[in-house]
């Protein structure tokens, strides 16, 4: 029977109910579950709109009678039950990763293996995904020693190269599915943190700047040069946003991740300890969208400070050759951008580096005792200001104000738009 966890394992969750999805995993009826042992895959209150749980299991085929051990990772939603429900629902995420995990990213393994000719993994394989139960069942990477780096110190030009590869062939590799099975993206893949049907992010994002104007008052140079824009730019956040994610003629559209920054890929090392694979995970927020809102998002949250202000016409330019060598392999016949029409239209989607800078990365990095979570940056009492201005007033923070302000600043992204 399952151990005790810290956290209640679903009562659905039985030897019967492994076992019968194991069986079409493995495609062998034969399977027979000889121990199933449950435990947290995460800490507690480490993910309010989800839990993950570690599923260790021994067992049995026809073919052989040695046990064999397998772990595997359940990840159950909760949108009845999470806190930020109200926000998240319209945004479809609790039906979107499902339909990522059981029937886009199969197909997408697929086209990177037979036809971009890459045996690394770009993600774990779907073991079984149950709308009744709004879980998903994936293999357990942590096996074969994948590991997050850290989101605070961020990554090097050596990792920040591997990532963009492995984007440029999940965005090769979307496009292609897309003209395979027109229509595929239609339904639900229209509502990244900026759309045209939702604003449920919007109060979060404003109580957010309204942090960052009172920060700027810790500093006489940063408030006269910027606390006003930043004033304005509150107001008008979600329409910048909303065109900064809007198509224009010409634009490559794909399926983008929507939420690639740090803590959402895993690295695999050689024995020197230098990453030879990353794979994504937490696809709630995949969109179909250009390719340039993930770079913008992952440059803005992701990388070492010298690559994000002095080397991303390099890196567009990098990412881009990769794009464009996986769409030839992959037969796409939509019209492919040169080099200067996708850095242009990789400046046209530049706001997305605002919000992505200004509003998320502060909270990505912020290393506090206490979690900021959705409600607190929704909440008007005085915990959920304190905490949204004890993230914003770190000493880290408030260096990287001089760098980054003056960078969004000297694109012109901090005026009216």
């Amino acid at each position: 029977m399952p151990e005790n966890t810290n956290h209640k394992a679903p009562a659905w969750l039985t030897e019967e109910y492994v076992e019968k999805r194991l069986r079409v995993y493995f495609k062998n009826d034969t399977l027979s579950l000889k121990k199933l042992v449950i435990k947290p895959g995460t800490a507690n209150g480490e993910n309010y709109a989800s839990v993950m749980t570690r599923i260790n299991v021994e067992y049995t085929t026809s073919d052989s009678k040695d046990i064999q051990p397998a772990t595997f990772l359940l990840k159950t939603t909760f949108a009845d039950k999470d806190p930020a429900a109200h926000l998240l629902i319209n945004y479809g995420i609790y039906t979107r990763e499902i339909d990522m995990y059981e029937v886009v990213l199969p197909r997408l393994a697929d086209i990177v293996r037979n036809e971009l000719h890459d045996s690394r993994k770009l993600f774990a394989a779907t073991v079984s995904a149950d709308r009744e139960r709004d879980s998903i069942m994936f293999e357990d990477l942590s096996l074969e020693r994948y590991k997050v780096a850290c989101r605070v110190s961020k990554l090097d030009l050596e990792h920040t190269h591997l990532v963009l590869e492995k984007l440029a062939d999940f965005h090769a590799a979307g496009a292609a599915l897309a003209e395979r099975q027109p229509g595929i993206f239609e339904k639900n893949y229209d509502r990244g943190f900026f759309n045209q049907h939702v604003r449920g992010y919007e109060p979060v994002m404003k109580n957010i700047l309204k942090a960052l104007s009172r920060t700027l008052e810790l500093s006489q140079d940063l408030k006269q040069r910027y606390q006003a824009k930043i004033d304005r730019l509150i107001e008008n956040v979600m329409d910048y946003g909303e065109r900064s994610t809007s198509f224009a003629p010409g634009d490559f559209v794909t399926l983008a991740h929507g939420d690639i920054w740090t803590t959402n890929v895993m690295f695999q090392y050689d024995d020197e300890g230098h990453p030879v694979n990353a794979i994504f995970i937490d696809f709630q927020f995949s969109v179909w969208n250009s390719p340039a809102i993930d770079l913008h998002y992952f440059f803005s949250t992701s990388i070492h400070e010298n690559l994000r202000l002095e080397h991303q016409t390099e890196l567009v330019q990098f990412y881009y050759y990769k794009l464009v060598e996986a769409l030839k392999k992959v037969k796409y016949t939509g019209k492919v951008p040169t080099l200067f029409a996708f850095q242009q239209q990789f400046r046209a989607k530049a706001f997305y580096a605002v919000f992505s800078s200004l509003i998320f990365e502060p909270a990505m990095v912020y290393n506090g005792k206490e979690e900021p979570t959705i409600e607190q940056f929704i909440s008007s009492d005085e915990k959920g200001l304190r905490i949204r201005d004890a993230m914003y007033q770190t000493e880290e923070n408030l260096k990287k104000l001089h760098l980054i302000l003056p960078f969004l600043d000297h694109q012109g992204l901090l005026d009216e738009m």
